[in-house]
């Protein structure tokens, strides 16, 4: 997995991860407040900004696809007949960072459903 990450663009594979580390802040801050029963706007604000973070690393993921495929295909241009082998290698790294932020949504979705639960579940009773 680890290759993986290194495989991708450094630059914003690294900026994921910062965003990642982000988002884990935030759920955390979140949970503590939540399961204080200390839910106020504040807290639900950094809720709904956990969701929007982790969309952030998706979209990063997206640029750095968007980008590498630019690359990707003005060294075809240049280059004129290439192998398919070498273009799907070149697609397969193309999808690395773009799977990464979608992970790190994913993730990001299923703390913010969880604490707007326990927010829903604290403010009812």
């Amino acid at each position: 997995m680890l290759e993986l990450f290194f495989s991708g663009s450094k630059l914003f594979m690294g900026i994921q991860t910062i965003v990642a580390v982000i988002m884990i802040v935030l759920s955390v801050l979140s949970a503590k407040a939540v399961l204080a029963n200390q839910v106020n706007e504040n807290s639900q604000r950094k809720i709904s900004l956990i969701k929007e973070v982790g969309l952030f690393a998706f979209i990063i993921g997206l640029l750095a696809s968007a980008m590498d495929l630019m690359g990707a295909l003005q060294a075809i241009e240049m280059a004129g007949d290439i192998s398919p082998s070498l273009l799907a290698a070149g697609l397969k790294i193309s999808f690395i960072t773009p799977t990464y932020g979608l992970m790190i949504y994913t993730l990001s979705l299923l703390i913010y459903f969880a604490l707007r639960a326990l927010t829903n579940k604290a403010t009812t009773e």
